[in-house]
Order: structure tokens, then C-alpha cells, then sequence
């Protein structure tokens, strides 16, 4: 009976078998020790930017010995105790030069960057006013900048012209003070042109006019081809930051090395007080034609969102109602008869 019984039930596991054997009150078995992978890498990785830091500063220092001995024509002793001054004053300061210049030439760029992504987007101003209204106005200004940097990657808005009165003057201050940097720099670069070709230009009172225009066209033509809706309005707004580095650069190496045989406009300009007047009356009156340009392309976008809006149809005498287009009811004075009279087919008789 109890053979059948201990037959009948089930195995018990080998775990609980295996404790139910250890004698009460033995030592619990010690923990397995934790394996070399488990442990932080901090101390290896520690050691390693200790070996390349070290490994860094010894190819400085033997640079700089040959550099002592070998261009500055120290001897071996010298040249070992210079290497401190050679460090400080010709790699340190020669270096703050060159990050300060590639730091202005980083702006200048940025700058002429933004205003070439700008012309090219006919949204651009409406989506500089939303990026403000959410961004900087809430105190997001890394993401305001990121945005700012990323012009060409943000969505654009139904709407072309700004919503607020604000808004719209900040546009044509931006679209004046830019029309005026580069009528002033495009000018000196096209009389740069002329003059690297070989022909010299005089300055008088068509010249005066002639460059300046010529200077506005180049943004210009940009903001017209994106009103266009031309395709290629980024690619040909895109050479002008390289066109002005190079300006710079132009601009630069000829005053510091003061060369006798290049001429610059604004320096000829500067000498002759009746045409710095003349060429700053043509500049103010040339550069607000952006302005005018872009007032009237708002007011013909707002009327154009206005129409497809409204479905292309007038507001005058129109009900547009959720679900279509109700029309509207007679005139009381001109009623119209339910049963409309049959007319006659039969030709009139003519007596003879």
C-alpha cells in the first residue's frame, strides 16, 4: 500500500533533493569572483590618453628643438633651452592670429551664408518670424541658432509674408541694411574686375551710378528668381559667400603689402567729396528698390492666399457655407414664375 502510494508521486527536482542534503547550519558557499570583463574600464582607458597625451607633447617638443636648430640656426644647447619661448611666442601667438582671422572670415561667411539661403527661399522671412515667436522669444537660443544655421532644412509655411506688423518692418530694415552691404562690397568687386582685365574705369557720374547698379543686381536677380519659383535660385545665390571671401582677401593683401598698382573704388571714392555724395544719394535711393520690390510681391501673395482661400471667387456677393457654396435667393422684385410659358416652335404666318 505504501509502495503504490510512494510510486504514485512525483519526482521531486534535483534542487530541492540537493538542499534538502546539506546539513543545517553549514557555511553558505562564497560568491563566484567577478571576471576581468565585468570590471570598469575607467583605469585602461585612463592609461591609454595618459600614453597618447605624453606621446603628443614629445613630438611637440622634438619639433620645436628641430625647428630651434634647424630654421633659427640655434646650437643644440640653445636650442633645447628656447624651446619655451619658441612655443609661447611663435606657435601660440602665431596661432591666436590665424584663429581670430579664420574666425572672421567664419563670420563673414555665416553672415553672407544666411543672406544667400534668405533671397533664395521666398518663405524665409515668415519662417525667421516663427523661429523667433517660438525659439528665441523662449529663451531656446542654441535651438534658435541651430535652426538659424540649418535655414534650407526648415518646413515651410503656407504663407510667404509675416503675420505681424513687427515682423515686417524688421524684414525691410534687414532687406535695406543687406541691399547697402552688398552695393558697397559688389562694387568694389566689380571695379576690382574691370581693373584686373586691364580696364580702368574713371570715376565720374555715370561710373558712380553704373557700378552700384550692377552690384544690386547680383542679390536682386536671386529674390526674383525665388519669387519665380525658379529651381536653381539656391545654386546661383550660393557664389556670393565665396565671392565676398575673396574680396576680403583681395581687399586685405592690398593694404597690408600697399600695393602702388591696385586701385580700390571706395579709397578713389573717399578723395573726391562730390562723388562720395553722389554715390551715397545713388546708394539710398538703390538700395530701397528690394524694399519696394518686396512690399508689392506681399501684397500680390496676399492677395493670391486670399484666392485660393475663397476658391479663386470674389467675397462680393458670394456665401461660402461648410459644405459648399449656397446660392443666393431671388430678387423679391423680379419673381420668378414657377411654370415657365412653352414657346411657340410654329414660324409666324404671313399673309399674302
Amino acid at each position: 500500500m505504501n509502495a503504490n502510494d510512494d510510486g504514485d508521486r512525483p519526482a521531486k527536482p534535483a534542487a530541492e533533493l540537493a538542499a534538502a542534503a546539506e546539513p543545517i547550519g553549514a557555511p553558505e558557499s562564497p560568491a563566484p569572483a567577478s571576471s576581468p570583463a565585468d570590471e570598469s574600464p575607467a583605469p585602461a582607458l585612463r592609461t591609454d590618453h595618459n600614453r597618447l597625451r605624453m606621446a603628443i607633447l614629445l613630438i611637440i617638443v622634438i619639433w620645436t628643438y628641430a625647428y630651434n636648430t634647424l630654421i633659427k640656426g640655434f646650437g643644440p644647447v640653445r636650442g633645447f633651452f628656447e624651446i619655451l619661448d619658441t612655443i609661447s611666442d611663435d606657435f601660440v601667438m602665431g596661432g591666436l592670429v590665424t584663429i581670430a582671422l579664420g574666425l572672421l572670415i567664419v563670420a563673414a561667411y555665416s553672415v553672407t551664408r544666411l543672406y544667400s539661403q534668405i533671397i533664395a527661399n521666398i518663405h524665409s522671412f515668415r519662417i525667421m518670424e516663427d523661429l523667433v515667436s517660438t525659439d528665441f522669444r523662449a529663451g531656446r537660443y542654441r535651438d534658435f541658432a541651430a535652426k538659424v544655421i540649418r535655414f534650407e532644412e526648415q518646413p515651410l509655411p503656407q504663407s510667404t509674408c509675416p503675420t505681424r506688423v513687427s515682423s515686417l518692418l524688421f524684414s525691410f530694415s534687414f532687406i535695406y541694411v543687406m541691399s547697402w552691404v552688398y552695393l558697397v562690397l559688389f562694387s568694389e568687386a566689380l571695379f576690382f574686375v574691370s581693373w584686373s582685365a586691364g580696364v580702368d574705369l574713371p570715376i565720374n557720374e555715370g561710373n558712380v551710378l553704373l557700378l552700384p547698379t550692377l552690384a544690386l543686381a547680383i542679390p536682386f536677380s536671386a529674390r526674383v528668381m525665388a519669387f519665380l519659383r525658379y529651381p536653381y535660385a539656391q545654386a546661383y545665390a550660393d557664389f556670393m559667400p565665396g565671392a565676398v571671401f575673396v574680396l576680403m582677401v583681395v581687399f586685405a593683401l592690398g593694404n597690408l603689402f600697399e600695393s602702388d598698382d591696385q586701385k580700390f573704388f571706395l579709397s578713389q571714392l573717399a578723395l573726391d567729396r562730390e562723388m562720395k555724395i553722389l554715390f551715397l544719394r545713388n546708394g539710398l535711393f538703390l538700395a530701397f528698390l528690394p524694399v519696394f520690390f518686396e512690399a508689392c510681391i506681399w501684397i500680390y501673395e496676399l492677395y493670391r492666399e486670399e484666392l485660393s482661400y475663397t476658391g479663386g471667387r470674389q467675397d462680393i456677393g458670394v456665401r461660402d457655407v461648410a459644405a459648399g457654396l449656397d446660392e443666393e435667393p431671388p430678387d423679391a422684385s423680379h419673381p420668378i414664375d414657377p411654370q415657365p410659358k412653352p414657346t411657340d416652335t410654329h414660324p409666324p404666318h404671313h399673309n399674302e
